[in-house]
């Protein structure tokens, strides 16, 4: 077996910025073919014309994710397409207080992280079952694991999304599908970035973290990457920590 992904369709939601991004360059300089679903229609045609003057091959889909009434017409994009790997990193946060979630609020952020993905997992069950040999990686955080003060809705859902690692690798095992999982801490995205202007908060993420530095997308790339490949063909039901070591020290 290679180290590569040649010969591989990876669908990777939220693939026009920040970990989304670095996956899809990654996979990409791999050998694999993508679908690239993203909500923003004028980020992903900049990502499309960058990927297409380096000649890589690379599908983009204009699509919500939290819109459920919009899978059919989602399904039907990628009708045709042969799929082996699923990579579900949409996501995102609303940091607040446990008692100042409207109950509008927790549905969007429940929808953003964990229900979208269920929904889309089911949606491409089919495909990555006559692939015979595929697999899902879900992004998770290092908020599923322990409180990090991100707030308690999205580390629920993070924790979820971990919990559903698990149970679908054990489920899906039988059809050929391995199902892991990758769970970062703090990661220099531009969201990230702009939250780290504060001092305090960069003070707190270094001093606890024994690598001493931020995490850079492409770091989180490599594990995604590795478990996409056949060259990790006998996990899954696992969720690899990228955190400089933060949990361990604590």
């Amino acid at each position: 077996m290679n180290w590569d992904l040649k010969n591989k369709v990876a669908v990777v939601t939220g693939g026009t910025k920040g970990i989304g991004l670095a996956i899809a360059n990654e996979f990409l300089s791999l050998g694999a073919s993508l679908i690239v679903i993203a909500r923003n229609g004028d980020q992903l045609i900049d990502c499309l014309l960058a990927w297409n003057e380096k000649g890589y091959q690379v599908k983009g889909i204009v699509g919500d994710l939290t819109d459920f009434d919009n899978y059919p017409s989602l399904l039907q994009k990628i009708d045709e397409e042969k799929i082996d790997i699923l990579i579900n990193n949409l996501g995102g946060n609303l940091p607040k207080k446990f008692i100042d979630f409207s109950p509008k609020e927790i549905d969007q952020v429940f929808n953003l992280n964990i229900i979208s993905n269920i929904r889309f997992t089911q949606l491409l069950f089919h495909k990555l079952k006559a692939s015979q040999n595929s697999c899902v990686v879900n992004i998770s955080s290092v908020a599923g694991f322990e409180d990090v003060g991100t707030g308690s809705m999205y580390a629920i859902c993070k924790a979820s999304l971990i919990q559903l690692t698990k149970s679908l690798a054990v489920e899906w095992a039988e059809y050929g599908i391995r199902v892991n999982g990758v769970a970062p801490w703090f990661t220099g995205t531009d969201r990230i970035n702009q939250l780290l202007k504060n001092e305090e908060l960069e003070n707190f993420v270094i001093k606890n973290t024994p690598l001493k530095k931020i995490a850079q997308p492409e770091e989180i790339a490599n594990a995604v990457a590795f478990l996409a490949m056949n060259k990790s063909s006998y996990i899954t039901g696992e969720t690899i920590i990228v955190d400089g070591g933060f949990l361990a020290n604590q």
